[in-house]
């Protein structure tokens, strides 16, 4: 069926060589009967998370790998027959590169696959629908017209003093393989308050952000969203809130303090943020990205903040320590960080530090 597919992403050259490619879903249930509407946004996020694994696995098998966010959404649907009500194809990754050309491509036939409901009754979120029917492309056209829309960042002139980042060295880095970090990796219930030092926070905030090969990014380094942070205890960088200067590689401060009770506020009044070393706050100009990609951006700004959630997961758990993605109040998020962010919106949340031991009282037997 590849063919198929590289009529439904317009050509994608990466598709066309591709051995294996692999199609993602958002079943809307799974996370709606929790989070409501705000579900659709966890399709970004958790699909990001099981991409970043993905793309860090691919990197370690040397498999070249590439994010695919631009398809026909009818084409790619149908063929995997999914009930649209229910579920939605939301990303492709083509994985590996043959020079063989495709074949023609058989007729669509209807996969007929059983499948076991999350509950016995579902109540419906008819703005998610309406939300991801907004954003889907309808021509391969269309598709090759929204693919060549990278972005542009330019940033203002550093006003705060800059740290620059020094990640700990490569040979220095816990010598464990992928698959065993992966199979460590979870999300932090409870962090201690005990601290990072700034090479640790320096090693997560340089591999979560040295790019994603993705269609809707120039292969230069773009990004869509800018990553802030509230550093609570990180030892050689005094207590503060930041601005990560992606290119330059370094920490800009917007206002120094303490501002530990305000994170665990602005992460839902939750202790998670309060008591992490470090909470990174992920926010987007919305109306530059939907300017420039249309609707279709409000997709790939979830999806890419996951991505990058989940390479910080990865780096994270590399070092032995914790982490943590949260949700939070959107509107105080950009307030706080402003004027610095003023004009931006808050898309994700990541808390980090040391994981605490939990304690379980013995019980004796009687």
């Amino acid at each position: 069926m590849r063919q198929t597919l590289v009529d439904a992403t317009g050509n994608e050259s990466s598709v066309e060589h591709a051995p294996v490619t692999i199609i993602c879903t958002g079943t809307y249930w799974r996370n709606a009967w929790k989070y409501h509407s705000r579900t659709y946004r966890h399709f970004g996020w958790d699909n990001g998370t099981i991409l970043a694994n993905l793309l860090a696995m691919a990197a370690a098998t040397k498999f070249s790998a590439r994010v695919i966010a631009g398809f026909v959404d009818a084409q790619v649907n149908e063929l995997l027959s999914l009930d649209v009500q229910r579920e939605v194809a939301f990303s492709l990754v083509s994985l590996g590169h043959t020079e063989a050309k495709p074949p023609v491509a058989p007729p669509v036939a209807a996969l007929e696959l059983p499948t076991v409901p999350y509950s016995a009754s579902e109540v419906d979120y008819p703005a998610m629908r309406k939300m991801h029917a907004a954003s889907s492309l309808e021509s391969p056209g269309e598709v090759t017209s929204w693919r060549l829309k990278t972005p542009s960042h330019a940033l203002p002139a550093p006003k705060g003093a800059l740290t620059t980042l020094f990640p700990i060295e490569e040979t220095k880095v816990p010598p464990d393989t992928i698959e065993q970090v992966i199979s460590r990796r979870g999300s932090t219930r409870q962090f201690a308050r005990d601290p990072l030092t700034l090479p640790q926070l320096s090693t997560i905030l340089d591999r979560a952000t040295r790019g994603i090969p993705a269609d809707f990014l120039s292969p230069f380094g773009s990004h869509l969203n800018d990553l802030y942070l509230i550093v609570n205890s990180v030892v050689g960088l005094p207590a503060g809130a930041y601005f990560y200067r992606w290119e330059e590689k370094q920490l800009e401060v917007l206002k120094s303090g303490d501002f530990r009770d305000k994170a665990g506020y602005l992460g839902l009044e939750q202790q998670i943020p309060a008591d992490a070393a470090v909470d990174v706050f992920f926010l987007a100009d919305l109306k530059k990205i939907l300017e420039r990609y249309g609707n279709r951006g409000y997709r790939t700004v979830q999806l890419e903040a996951g991505i990058l959630g989940g390479k910080m997961y990865l780096a994270a758990y590399a070092q032995k320590l914790g982490c943590s993605g949260l949700t939070f109040y959107d509107d105080d998020v950009a307030s706080f960080f402003s004027p610095h962010a003023r004009g931006k919106s808050a898309v994700f949340l990541v808390a980090l530090g040391r994981s605490a031991v939990r304690k379980f009282a013995s019980k004796r037997a009687t």
